[in-house]
């Protein structure tokens, strides 16, 4: 009976346009009058202002040329969001469908993907491998625990993983490409060996057909090609690549009975929905049940119909959260035209046995009725004013051609559903201008691409590109936690109320934010904390501060500040006391030589104003001189995410990084740092000093020997970039050479380099003391100009960190 009633009111819907054509916007709004509520007083004033143009991604082309009415060209694609580069804001993948089936891989348009600069915008990142497919998904993971996102992208008749080796990308034969119709990826360390393993959703079997067009069936009063139909096509069986831990894996998906071979499949998610700390299985199958394995400590059995999941109908995009803050977890699902989508509501707290069922609460909620014209695609919860209630985004857009022009589809307007406080959800989307024009969308994906505590959106666009939309919508407070473990949940208590988190959303051939973002309300901390990690550790924490983006390492119980609130004015009273605070700090460091006491003197300055970069910057300083190394680390990298163009704060990171590295990764992040402190100020010469120093510690003394050369032409009095041209000169027999240098630099005299090193640029005036790995080797010179008296200890310590770099 209800599926009679959801058809009575699809066909109503259509009918009440002129034939070929679907309802206005304000025919839409008159039909659902009465199947929605009106948006009650208080509800927030969402503001979202598109900057796809001002951010520099709108030269990116999601299809270039014409459809040709086959399935793929009309699936569309998804985009990744992921901070590959390690510099603390996210960069972004953009997945392109690439173009008609029949064009020719050169003249597909590319997927591309974009360095976040940090200040706002985007470049497409040089270098990265060539990426021309009919392509679907994306999504990145460190699957091979270098601390490195790598990056996995699908398509038609196409799968490819790309290894993040640093300073460039490579396809990686790990996972080799194959012939299929892949669609979703999804990552997880299902059996807990303590690497990441990839499901890789199949859609269908199809079979090219450039005519098919000529061939349709009937589905609401059109025609609808038989090449778009994906009933027309036999399902492709869905892949388990299991992590082996040695840069290999083996597919496993029939072995582990979760190939699915029935279920054209669009998106699968990995999410510990039962509690019991292993990730489950839930897939999204379009005309086939849905799937849910659950699993029981590795071993994945279909459990779909006794927890009441398996949804029959045509499902594309997947979201979970706990939407009511009831204590379990939530799956809401998006569909085909006329079949409403679904917010299956978990039962598992209110049950004493534990069982995992679920119940659609669509329709009493707001998010049933109000979808039978649309067809829905990506999907994601989201507090998009953090008021501590998970709010609903979903892209939509028809798979019906136009009428007028068979060669573009109908435009959809997205939903942008308010939950108010767990009672209803209300669509706000057509009060927002930069929401109010319909597109055929179907990728999403959130972020906090400006770092600055409130998440924006991106959809992707058939036929189109990508829109950007920065969130402006007036904020409560805020956390956001950088979990350096993927997989991970975390359950918090703010004040009497427990919210839960963690990232494992899949939206729609998308992937979102790898941090969790937690709305506070007018709370200003999170009182407790619990992060499960996903080998089954529990790590504690409390009093975790407002408007701060913390990062949270597993077994270590003391969260990194990573970033804290804007930067607000001050009162004449708070200010007046920051400076005679910040004035007494930089006299106990400078005049009194005592990094303690400046320390906490620093510290005090930054609880009036935390965003002040010099204090952040002394204090970083100071905790350096007390030999806390990670702690001085943690304030460069927080100077670092404030201020993206501080040369100083990256010099300072990659620098004490070098001094402390246990390993050719750290070594490398290092090299990454002081690089981006050359681009920022390249006429500067102490960063580019620190990366000859890494060069030579890495036997690459041709780049040693270049960066001391350009010192030493840009500085005539830098002594010791001629020290280390003598030791290179030494190390490769000419001691004559050698000899020579050593008197050069000895000529030099000491007037050029103050003691210590400056706080900014080559100046004369220090602030405090700073060493670099081998700086050392030239202060303590006695000026003898005898090589092989010289260099010998020098050489042995440089062995000593070459092995260490290996």
């Amino acid at each position: 009976m209800v599926v009679v009633v959801v058809t009575l009111l699809s066909v109503y819907a259509f009918r009440t346009s002129s034939p070929g054509t679907y309802a206005t916007g304000e025919e839409h709004q008159e039909i659902t009058r009465g199947l929605s509520r009106e948006v009650p007083n208080g509800a927030p004033e969402f503001r979202f202002v598109d900057v796809s143009v001002a951010a520099g991604l709108d030269g990116f082309r999601m299809f270039d040329g014409e459809r040709s009415s086959q399935l793929p060209e009309d699936m569309g694609s998804g985009a990744a969001w992921g901070d590959y580069d390690n510099d603390g804001d996210e960069d972004l993948f953009l997945v392109s469908g690439g173009g008609p089936l029949s064009a020719p891989v050169d003249k597909l348009a590319p997927s591309v993907l974009y360095r976040n600069l940090g200040d706002g915008t985007f470049v497409p990142v040089e270098g990265f491998p060539e990426v021309r497919m009919v392509g679907m998904a994306a999504s990145w993971a460190d699957y091979n625990g270098d601390g490195r996102l790598d990056l996995v992208v699908s398509g038609y008749n196409a799968l490819r993983l790309f290894r993040n080796d640093g300073d460039q990308f490579v396809d990686d034969p790990a996972i080799p490409s194959r012939d299929g119709y892949w669609a979703g990826t999804s990552w997880a360390d299902f059996d807990r060996d303590g690497d990441l393993d990839l499901y890789v959703c199949g859609y269908v079997q199809y079979i090219p057909d450039t005519k098919g067009r000529d061939r349709s069936t009937a589905q609401y009063g059109r025609q609808i090609p038989y090449t778009l139909n994906p009933a027309s096509y036999k399902a492709e069986q869905n892949l388990l690549f299991v992590n082996n831990g040695a840069g290999s894996f083996t597919e496993s998906a029939e072995a582990l009975g979760v190939s699915n071979p029935d279920g054209r499949s669009l998106g699968a998610l990995w999410h510990d929905l039962n509690d019991d700390g292993w990730p489950d299985l839930y897939v999204a199958n379009d005309i086939s049940d849905n799937a849910l394995y659950i699993n029981h400590e590795g071993r994945l059995e279909d459990e779909s119909h006794a927890a009441w999941v398996a949804d029959y109908r045509g499902a594309m995009g997947l979201a979970v959260g706990d939407w009511n803050r009831d204590g379990d977890d939530d799956l809401f699902v998006t569909h085909w035209v006329a079949q409403e989508n679904a917010l299956y509501d978990s039962r598992l707290a209110d049950g004493a046995d534990q069982l995992l069922r679920f119940v659609d609460q669509a329709d009493l909620k707001g998010l049933g009725q109000i979808a039978l014209r649309s067809v829905g695609w990506g999907a994601e919860f989201v507090d998009l004013d953090a008021d501590g209630w998970l709010d609903l985004v979903v892209a939509n857009g028809s798979t019906f051609e136009r009428e007028d022009r068979r060669t573009r589809l109908v435009p959809e307007l997205p939903f942008l559903m308010w939950n108010d406080r767990g009672t209803y959800f209300h669509d706000m989307a057509s009060f927002i201008e930069s929401l109010s024009i319909p597109k055929v969308s179907r990728g999403l994906a959130v972020s906090d691409y400006d770092n600055d505590g409130d998440l924006d959106l991106l959809f992707v666009d058939v036929g189109e590109g990508v829109r950007l939309l920065r969130n402006d919508t007036p904020q409560n407070n805020w956390v956001q936690l950088q979990l350096t473990t993927d997989g991970a949940r975390v359950v918090a208590d703010v004040g009497d109320v427990v919210q839960r988190r963690a990232v494992s959303g899949v939206s729609y051939l998308s992937h979102s934010t790898r941090r969790l973002h937690i709305g506070l309300g007018d709370a200003d901390q999170i009182d407790t904390m619990s992060v499960y990690w996903p080998s089954g550790h529990v790590d504690a924490f409390s009093d975790l501060n407002a408007n701060t983006i913390w990062e949270l390492r597993e077994g270590d119980p003391k969260p990194r500040r990573l970033s804290g609130p804007k930067r607000t004015e001050l009162t004449r009273e708070q200010t007046t006391e920051f400076w005679r605070v910040q004035r007494a700090a930089m006299r106990a460091m400078k005049v009194d030589a005592d990094p303690v006491a400046a320390g906490r003197l620093f510290e005090q300055a930054l609880q009036l104003d935390p965003s002040h970069e010099d204090s952040i910057y002394y204090l970083g300083n100071c905790l350096a001189e007390q030999g806390d190394d990670d702690g001085a680390l943690a304030r460069f990298a927080e100077l670092m995410r404030i201020n993206p163009k501080s040369h100083r704060a990256f010099k300072r990171w990659g620098t004490l990084q070098a001094i402390v590295a246990k390993s050719s990764e750290e070594i490398e992040r290092a090299e990454e740092a002081l690089d981006r402190a050359v681009a920022i100020n390249p006429e500067a010469t102490g960063a580019r000093m620190v990366l000859a120093e890494i060069h030579i510690v890495r036997g690459d003394t041709d780049a040693a020997r270049q960066g001391l050369r350009w010192i030493r032409t840009t500085n005539p009095t830098a002594g010791d970039a001629l020290f280390l041209l003598s030791y290179l000169a030494w190390k490769e027999g000419d001691n004559g050479g050698a000899r020579e240098l050593l008197q050069d630099a000895s000529g030099v005299g000491e007037e050029w380099r103050p003691e210590g090193a400056a706080a900014e640029g080559d100046v004369k005036k220090t602030m405090h003391q700073e060493t670099t790995l081998l700086g050392d080797a030239y202060t303590n010179w006695d000026r003898t100009d005898d090589p092989d008296v010289v260099f010998v200890a020098l050489d042995r310590r440089i062995r000593g960190y070459l092995a260490k770099s290996q």
